[in-house]
């Protein structure tokens, strides 16, 4: 079963690093807000405490920045990691946000269980709901997994360890498969994920994938461009659906009406068998075609009456 807590929060930019505050700046200039509808993006990243600055930098910034442009943050609720920078970022900048943690981290601590998660998930306050909280079961992470892409438009992907490799391998496997079809982004920070890159290249290159590379993984150097990079691909793939230029089978339900021959026989008790209406899924072809064989068709129906008649 689902279980839903939810938790009101007030931003505390006083009290960021200089750091974090110089990622928020950043993020307030460029990332200003427009007409663009709100989106779910599911984020990974690492929960290592020994998680480098320059990463927790980049991860802060995708919190402001998501928050800023009205995105829901959907990630682990982690305290530590890129996961906790990006939560204090949304934090500070009154973001909406959806945690996702397993019960096996729940049972067994009481009351204390929340203590294990970002502060984003722990405030008190009569303000909007801005954090939600859900603890999922199962013997496995899968149930984890799919309750954090669950109605999400896209995933972005922060640096992280075995964890994050995992989550975004099976992630790029469905979107290959055509499981899914939400872009997938990484935050490329100082290159870190160009071995993935030139993996799928190589990959390509020797025949092993469904669709290019650009199709499956896309990478970016910073978290500004990778959410900027997310509007544009939603965007323009609502507009192709809306413009009917997705490609996808064309096929029609009809309903299989007796020929103008069969119909003619029947009339003059001529023997002929009659099947029966029923319908049938096939490709339409060209209403000229389909003219021409009734007007061919009745001629020779008339020629043969006309014959029997004599």
């Amino acid at each position: 079963s689902i279980h839903h807590t939810t938790s009101n929060f007030t931003g505390q930019n006083s009290t960021m690093p200089p750091q974090q505050q110089v990622a928020t700046s950043s993020s307030n200039d460029s990332t200003g807000s427009d007409d663009r509808s709100p989106l779910r993006i599911c984020c990974y990243g690492s929960s290592s405490n020994k998680t480098q600055e320059r990463y927790l930098t980049e991860a802060y910034s995708l919190g402001c920045t998501l928050a800023k442009r009205g995105h829901t943050c959907v990630n682990g609720a982690g305290a530590t990691g890129c996961m906790g920078a990006m939560n204090q970022g949304c934090l500070d900048s009154q973001g909406q946000v959806f945690g996702v943690i397993h019960e096996i981290f729940v049972e067994g601590k009481g009351s204390q269980w929340k203590e294990g998660c970002h502060d984003v998930f722990n405030q008190e306050g009569s303000s909007a709901e801005l954090a939600s909280l859900a603890v999922v079961g199962g013997d496995d992470l899968q149930e984890r997994k799919r309750m954090l892409v669950k109605d999400a438009h896209a995933l972005i992907v922060l640096p992280g360890g075995p964890g994050t490799f995992d989550e975004l391998w099976e992630m790029a496997c469905s979107r290959q498969i055509g499981f899914i079809d939400m872009p997938i982004v990484c935050v490329n920070v100082d290159g870190y994920y160009d071995s993935f890159a030139e993996m799928l290249q190589r990959a390509h290159e020797d025949g092993f994938l469904y669709k290019h590379p650009d199709e499956i993984l896309v990478f970016e150097p910073t978290s500004e461009k990778a959410v900027q990079r997310v509007e544009n691909i939603v965007a323009q793939n609502l507009q192709e659906r809306t413009a009917g230029k997705v490609k996808t089978a064309r096929k029609e339900v009809i309903k299989k009406k007796p020929s103008i021959l069969s119909r003619m026989m029947s009339t003059y008790n001529l023997p002929y068998s009659l099947s029966s209406v029923v319908e049938t899924e096939r490709e339409l072809p060209p209403s000229g075609t389909i003219q021409f064989a009734m007007t061919f068709a009745a001629g020779l129906a008339m020629g043969f009456l006309i014959q029997s008649r004599k």
